[in-house]
């Protein structure tokens, strides 16, 4: 069961080190605007990691008790609950997003200006995508919950595939905008197979139980 996961991460941290070599091209002030944003970012998406965990137990308990038609109840409270949340931090981050990142600039910094609205921008845009990525978090983990860990693998393929096509192809011809979008197509990308992969696995459960 951990062996899945833990290949799933290594997997998608190769696209991100192709998406890091290709924002590193251009330039100090995109890398910094990018580490600025990416700090605030993973510190306001830590619920989404607790919806996953949480639904890796419920996926599990559910399936050993042979409840397998509270599956898509819990998956439904999972997904408003993560829509709420979505929504609320992207109007924080929207409005106090540029104070946020100035706890990890120094008004002194060269180009701490430039900075400041790049990393607004990075985040905002990833603020958006947020919703994409509770559901990566809430999915994935109730199909591991579920027994099928070995689906995690694929949706990290997802992830990589996305983030190799935005850090090759795009960023090159579009710049720093093209990888503030690398990781919501990532979760897209991710929410794309996921998504019917968790009825696929509820419908072979089913299957077996009859």
């Amino acid at each position: 069961m951990g062996l899945p996961m833990g290949f799933q991460y290594s997997i998608t941290a190769i696209g991100s080190v192709i998406l890091q070599a290709a924002v590193n091209s251009l330039g100090s002030i995109a890398v910094a605007s990018m580490t600025a944003a990416s700090k605030i970012s993973m510190f306001v998406v830590c619920p989404f990691d607790a919806l996953g965990s949480t639904m890796a137990t419920y996926g599990g308990q559910n399936v050993g008790a042979g409840k397998l038609e509270r599956l898509g109840k819990g998956l439904r409270s999972a997904v408003i609950l993560g829509a709420i949340y979505s929504a609320v931090i992207f109007v924080v981050v929207y409005f106090f997003g540029e104070n946020m990142i100035q706890i990890f600039l120094s008004p002194t910094e060269e180009n701490a200006a430039t900075v400041l609205v790049w990393a607004k921008e990075f985040l905002v845009i990833n603020a958006a995508f947020y919703f994409p990525l509770a559901l990566v978090n809430i999915v994935r983990f109730l199909i591991q919950g579920m027994g099928f860990s070995g689906f995690a693998v694929f949706a990290g393929v997802f992830e990589m595939v996305a983030r190799t096509i935005v850090g090759l192809f795009l960023v090159p011809v579009f710049g720093f905008v093209a990888a503030c979008f690398a990781s919501p197509l990532a979760w897209i990308f991710a929410d794309a197979f996921l998504i019917p992969a968790f009825f696929f696995c509820r419908k072979r459960l089913r299957k077996y139980q009859h």
